[in-house]
């Protein structure tokens, strides 16, 4: 018997959020992997501020919308290339996301989630760079209104979801403590 392609849990729609957003096909499970994320590795090859300096506009601004951001840098797509952006770029932020991170820095469910659901994650679990800011067009009842790459310092905010932050974060943690 031949064997099919993979299941497919996650594809993209127009968003309420911003724009594009990343929705479950199937219902998913808490804990279900949802898509690929961020390895320890991914922070070897970043593209540092000054480099980042010396790109075009629509580069800044490319990197500035898809890029997780820390202090050093941002981690950039495969070869700088954001026509070959895979799914997992397109997950938009929620205040109340339904996404987070597993050991391996993959995008895992943290709760269950229905079929048609769009899948976010709350930017703070992952983003830590300091010039970082957005106005939040979530809509959740728990709502920050401006997300900042310093959220994920928040005493409140990592004890409530630090299990589910992206683990090159928590281990700053660690030394930070």
């Amino acid at each position: 018997m031949i064997e099919g392609p993979p299941r497919v849990l996650v594809e993209l729609r127009r968003s309420d959020i911003n724009g594009v957003g990343a929705f479950a096909v199937p219902d998913i499970s808490k804990a279900q992997k949802v898509a690929d994320g961020i390895a320890e590795d991914d922070f070897c090859d970043l593209i540092s501020w000054a480099t980042f300096e010396s790109y075009d506009n629509e580069v800044q601004r490319k990197i500035m919308d898809f890029c997780i951001g820390t202090p050093d840098g941002f981690i950039p797509p495969e070869d700088l290339d954001f026509n070959k952006l895979s799914i997992e770029w397109y997950l938009n932020h929620s205040c109340e996301g339904n996404c987070g991170f597993n050991d391996d820095g993959d995008f895992v469910a943290i709760r269950d989630v229905a079929a048609g659901e769009e899948l976010t994650y709350d930017y703070a679990l992952a983003e830590s760079n300091p010039k970082f800011q957005m106005i939040c067009a979530c809509g959740s009842k728990t709502c920050r209104k401006v997300i900042t790459g310093n959220d994920w310092k928040n005493e409140q905010f990592q004890a409530k979801n630090q299990a589910y932050m992206l683990p090159h974060l928590r281990k700053l943690l660690l030394v930070h403590a």
